[in-house]
């Protein structure tokens, strides 16, 4: 069985990003490098991507509230 996959193209500044889906885990390549995250770190790692994609949308005052509050 073959895990389930997802493709995030390329940028002007960036590589491609493949997500890969598990069993117990989720990998996330771009180029040679690999990131690996365990269920048990997926609600972690989904509310600190979802607070940085927030930092890049919101102005200065409202990043350092949100991340000051967590």
């Amino acid at each position: 069985m073959s895990d389930t996959t997802w493709e995030i193209p390329a940028t002007a500044r960036t590589g491609g990003i493949t997500i890969a889906l598990g069993c117990q885990s989720i990998a996330i390549t771009q180029g040679d490098v690999e990131i690996k995250a365990m269920k048990e770190q997926l609600g972690e790692l989904a509310d600190k991507l979802y607070y940085l994609d927030m930092a890049f949308q919101a102005d200065a005052e409202t990043i350092v509230e949100a991340l000051c509050s967590r």
